[in-house]
């Protein structure tokens, strides 16, 4: 787990934050994002428009991943991907080990471009940390998002488990463990692909790699290594946020999630459930808080040596 052979890797980004909690999560616990009173549970800020009025949605189940783009000369076969769990405080959560994970490559075509949202140099940001509710002005960048590039879907590579606790040095799988421990902080994952499934990669072309936790389910999710500005001149962050809707479905604190009121949030909130749309959804934000704009994964694709 956290062995790495240098000499085989083909393309990589070996940088990361040392904190932040950016996850892949399928966690069936929903709760509301807004920072107003709520008699039901919520946390972080909702969305906000124009005129600095917070819009309250419902957090976004999240597949993760980067795009990248091979210069080599001749094509190669990856034969593992390895990333680095993150290095926040809510590292792993209770339910996750054990659970199914999956890896989706694509084919990016077209060139990446950044849409501004409105917002330039000269205006503060309409979304993004830190919010207008703490009278802080956001810099312009905060809600950039990509534009410019689509997604083309080449293989899945199903049928991965998440390590167990005995796996990360705890005693037995049987222990509660705490997400903020440190034996979770920055451990090494090896995603090892079949031999004769690989996928092979061109020279001179763009790609992208997507984790994704196959199933929603109670407590699931976990973190990855990553700078939040990063360094990587060949390729971005992505995400795949629910439905794909943007700006998110608005929700109505005052009732139930599960309310009849909140239907549509809470559906447009949730990863498609049928596996292959999943797969054909484009990855995708909008410029609210927390995007991949400007962000890197920790990653190392490596063929055989």
């Amino acid at each position: 787990m956290d062995s790495l052979q240098l000499t085989d890797i083909v393309l990589s980004y070996p940088h990361f934050d040392k904190g932040g909690n950016t996850s892949v999560e399928n966690d069936s616990n929903f709760a509301f994002k807004w920072s107003g009173e709520s008699p039901y549970q919520s946390g972080g800020a909702g969305y906000f428009i124009n005129d600095s009025t917070e819009v309250p949605y419902i957090k976004r189940k999240r597949d993760l991943g980067q795009t990248f783009t091979y210069f080599g000369e001749k094509p190669f076969q990856i034969s593992s991907l390895i990333l680095r769990t993150g290095f926040g405080t809510n590292v792993v959560r209770q339910n996750m080990y054990g659970q199914k994970v999956s890896i989706q490559f694509m084919e990016v075509t077209g060139e990446p471009q950044i849409h501004e949202n409105g917002s330039d140099g000269d205006t503060k940001a309409f979304h993004g940390f830190p919010h207008h509710r703490q009278q802080r002005e956001i810099p312009a960048k905060r809600d950039d998002y990509m534009i410019g590039e689509t997604y083309k879907h080449l293989k899945v590579f199903r049928g991965f488990k998440f390590p167990d606790k005995t796996d990360f040095g705890f005693e037995n799988d049987d222990i509660q463990v705490d997400p903020n421990d440190k034996r979770l902080k920055g451990r090494l994952l090896r995603f090892n692909f079949p031999t004769n499934k690989r996928v092979t990669i061109e020279p001179d072309k763009t790609y992208a790699f997507m984790v994704m936790i196959d199933s929603l389910a109670s407590d699931v999710g976990f973190t990855l290594a990553n700078n939040y500005e990063g360094s990587y001149e060949n390729g971005h962050g992505i995400r795949r946020e629910g439905k794909g809707v943007f700006p998110p479905v608005p929700a109505d604190v005052n009732f139930p999630i599960t309310h009849e009121k909140n239907s549509h949030a809470l559906q447009s909130s949730k990863l498609p459930l049928v596996f292959e749309q999943r797969l054909e959804q484009q990855p995708g934000t909008n410029g609210y808080p927390d995007v991949d704009t400007w962000r890197d994964l920790n990653f190392y694709l490596q063929k055989e040596p």
